[in-house]
């Protein structure tokens, strides 16, 4: 557990603030490899999307507006 030292950032120097954002950093990015494969955030759902199908040759960029 955190003091209330601990997490009262407003109180930090701008150098103690580095300090502790790198340590958090380093330490997430030590663990990164015993995280499953997307399992948070917007790419939990991921593979349970529709993938869109792929342009057709013929749907190529002219330059000019569709006509209505």
């Amino acid at each position: 557990m955190l003091s209330e030292d601990d997490r009262n950032l407003v109180e930090l120097t701008d150098d103690e603030l580095a300090l502790a954002w790198d340590l958090w950093f380093d330490l997430a990015q030590a663990t990164n490899s015993d995280d499953p494969p997307y399992t948070h955030g917007v790419f939990a759902a991921m593979n349970a999307l529709p993938r869109a199908p792929a342009p057709s040759p013929s749907a190529q960029v002219s330059g000019t507006p569709p006509s209505a």
